[in-house]
Formats: structure tokens, C-alpha cells, sequence
């Protein structure tokens, strides 16, 4: 009997169970401080958008005596508006029965 093309079947594949460690390390870690440390939210929308605001420069003549008088007002700079569209992935895949069946090394099934 013929598989379909492109199954991707136990004699394509690597890493088989033999003698082999069942962890797969990562050895090419990137930091990402700003993500890891990111709060995590939901997009309820296509478009999900946030606001940004920056701090102004430090001014070291800013010092004033109490009680002054303020004459002028400094204009404020609003938040600025930023957002993305949410997209939609996939990666198509064909796995024989057979290939999730045996015991493979760093996972539990070949879709994982």
C-alpha cells in the first residue's frame, strides 16, 4: 500500500527512541527581559491597541521657592496611540499514525 505524498512517516524521522537523552535543550537561548517581564493580556479585537507614555528629560533648573507664582504653564504632551492587527498562523503538517505510536526521544508525540 502507498502512503500519501508528503506523510511524513517513522523513516523520515530522527531521533527515535535509542540511547538518547529525553530532554532537547535550547543552545541558542535568546534574553528577552522586556517580553519576560511583560504583563500578558487578550485581544478582543483584530486590532489590538495600547497607549505610550515617556517621562520628560530631567531639568536641573526646575528648583522653585515655596509659595511662588507660576506665570506660565508648560504644554502637556498626550499618550501616543499604538496598536496591532492580530494574524492568524498555521503550518500544515501530515503525520502517519505510526511515527506518534513509537517511543521517540524529547517528546511525548511528534505534533508536540
Amino acid at each position: 500500500m502507498t502512503a500519501i505524498i508528503e506523510t511524513y512517516q517513522t523513516y523520515d524521522s530522527i531521533g527515535l527512541r535509542e540511547d538518547l537523552t529525553d530532554i532537547i535543550y535550547d543552545i541558542s537561548p535568546t534574553d528577552t527581559p522586556f517580553m519576560s517581564g511583560s504583563a500578558r493580556g487578550s485581544a478582543k479585537a483584530t486590532l489590538h491597541e495600547w497607549q505610550t507614555d515617556a517621562l520628560e528629560a530631567v531639568d536641573s533648573a526646575n528648583a522653585h521657592i515655596e509659595g511662588d507664582d507660576i506665570d506660565t504653564f508648560p504644554a502637556v504632551s498626550p499618550t501616543v496611540r499604538v496598536g496591532n492587527y492580530t494574524q492568524i498562523s498555521r503550518k500544515l503538517v501530515l503525520i502517519a499514525g505510526t511515527l506518534d505510536t513509537v517511543d521517540k526521544a524529547g517528546r511525548a508525540t511528534e505534533m508536540a
